[in-house]
């Protein structure tokens, strides 16, 4: 790759690389085991209880769901099931789970300065949302809704784990595994 395509690719993805893609779900635990099964994506860690204080669209809200992580090198796979019907990113016009491929994410070290050149180029905030763990911003491009990038700041603790994960699977050469984590108290 020549200098002049990395200044390219910078100013248009403008992120760095993708870090995450992501998909609702109805059956966590079944696909999960579609993943492992059909794909080979064999070492899963799967947080129970997922609590996420957020804005959504304006108004305040606050998600939960349960979510499961799996890795293909250090592209992180993540697997949503809603717990809680409110309105978010995962929940259709319907109140029932949006189905399908969700978003595609990128590592942010500053959320509020990423999110301010995203708006710079056109894409609107829709969800705002934080944990103890991270911080995460969803943005739309005008006119494209379903269209959702995601941007995610990591606490020092919870990048460490995202590197831990990575190594991991990286690292698993046995069976299908699923690490469960329950994370019902977490603040």
């Amino acid at each position: 790759m020549t200098n002049s395509t990395r200044t390219v690719d910078a100013v248009v993805v403008g992120f760095g690389p993708i870090r995450q893609v992501g998909y609702v779900v109805a059956d966590l635990t079944a696909s999960v085991r579609q993943w492992q099964r059909s794909l080979g994506i064999l070492r899963w860690f799967c947080f129970r209880n997922v609590a996420l204080a957020a804005q959504y669209r304006g108004r305040a809200t606050t998600v939960k769901m349960d979510v499961a992580l799996g890795y293909h090198d250090e592209l992180e796979i993540e697997l949503i099931q809603p717990t809680s019907f409110v309105d978010s990113p995962y929940i259709d016009a319907a109140g029932r789970p949006e189905v399908g491929p969700n978003h595609l994410a990128w590592f942010s070290q500053d959320l509020d300065a990423d999110v301010a050149r995203a708006r710079e180029r056109g894409l609107e905030t829709i969800f705002l949302a934080h944990n103890a763990v991270t911080r995460v911003a969803y943005l739309e491009p005008p006119g494209e809704r379903g269209v959702r990038y995601e941007l995610i700041e990591y606490s020092a603790d919870g990048l460490e784990s995202w590197r831990e994960r990575v190594r991991a699977a990286r690292e698993w050469a046995g069976s299908p595994s699923v690490i469960e984590v329950d994370l019902a108290d977490l603040p």
